[in-house]
């Protein structure tokens, strides 16, 4: 009886520890669960003010090189490819015959066709005499000629079928693929390889309203990249499209004559517009989500206030500021990715 008391007297114990440590652990939980107000913790943040600054009429915009042609090689008739001269990395000239059909059926059907021809004509020329003596008819005359007319398209015809089964290359450049070698079978369209144009370049760069109407097709630009730090390259305005992308940039194509860069370089292009102006700019970095969504941080006392601004022309490190600030108005540069409307701030420095 004293035993069995005991043991029901320690299940009672166990079982309150085990209750007290899950209510212990069930309000640590709970406190863990409640959502700290962050909102009156000051954000470290870097901040700069908008400033009227001289723009001295020239616009540095970065792009990338890209081809501005690339062909293929192909065949236009069926047939078996008797020679190709080309491999990768190989030059070719545009018009240039770089490989043949199996034309050999065709030359001796040419052969053929000009030894018909030969024996039509001396028989026209025997009909005619023979009319004109009164000797032969009309009729046989009319017929000798529709011949040696017909044979004389024939022979046409395989010049023409002889001259199709020359592979040739439609642009100057690098060969940069080649998919078939001689003694393949191909059909009409048949890709054999790819040319590309490594002289002539083309870079795409977009640019602002203000700016844009000061370009005209012709006109040049300078062009530089990193990979040659002393040498600088000439570009062409070839494009400028007649409509705007919804940030009202207009995209703006130039060509480059160039051997020593290639497709894909990182270069910057330089317009000279030509004229000289103050306007009211801000760091880039002070744009929170980029020019796509152009919104600042503005700093008032200890807080700061989410403004949208319209932004212009980019100046180096600089982006114009076209409405939505005035000069003097002090922005964040860094930390906003913490910030909302209203945060509270401390600055570290002023740029």
């Amino acid at each position: 009886m004293k035993k069995s008391f005991i043991v029901t007297l320690t299940i009672f114990a166990f079982a309150g520890l085990i209750a007290f440590t899950l209510f212990r652990n069930k309000k640590k939980i709970e406190a863990n669960k409640v959502v700290v107000d962050r909102s009156i913790i000051p954000v470290s943040v870097a901040t700069a003010k908008a400033q009227l600054l001289p723009f001295d009429g020239k616009v540095s915009l970065p792009a990338s090189l890209e081809l501005s042609n690339e062909a293929t090689i192909a065949v236009g008739i069926q047939g078996k490819i008797q020679k190709l001269t080309i491999d990768i990395g190989s030059r070719v000239a545009k018009g240039q015959i770089v490989g043949t059909l199996d034309n050999r059926l065709k030359s001796i059907t040419l052969k053929t066709n000009e030894l018909t021809l030969a024996k039509l004509e001396k028989d026209y020329a025997r009909n005619n005499d023979l009319y004109k003596g009164n000797a032969g008819t009309e009729l046989s005359v009319v017929n000798a000629k529709y011949d040696v007319e017909n044979t004389r398209l024939q022979i046409e015809q395989v010049k023409q079928q002889i001259e199709d089964g020359n592979i040739i290359s439609p642009i100057s450049g690098v060969v940069t693929a080649r998919k078939l070698v001689a003694g393949e079978f191909v059909s009409p369209g048949t890709v054999i390889a790819t040319v590309t144009d490594d002289v002539h370049l083309k870079t795409v760069v977009f640019v602002n309203e203000k700016d844009v109407y000061q370009l005209r097709l012709g006109q040049t630009a300078k062009v530089s990249s990193d990979v040659f730090p002393n040498k600088s390259f000439s570009g062409q305005i070839k494009f400028i499209s007649p409509k705007g992308d919804e940030n009202h940039n207009y995209r703006v194509e130039l060509l480059l004559n160039t051997n020593v860069l290639r497709a894909g370089t990182y270069v910057m292009v330089d317009f000279d517009l030509g004229r000289k102006a103050t306007l009211l700019q801000i760091p880039k970095l002070a744009l929170a989500e980029g020019t796509k969504n152009p919104f600042v941080y503005v700093v008032e006392g200890n807080t700061v206030v989410l403004r949208k601004i319209t932004v212009g022309r980019e100046i180096g490190e600089n982006i114009e500021v076209i409405s939505g600030l005035v000069a003097g108005e002090e922005v964040v540069t860094s930390g906003q990715i913490n910030l909302t409307n209203g945060s509270k701030i401390t600055k570290t420095t002023n740029q």
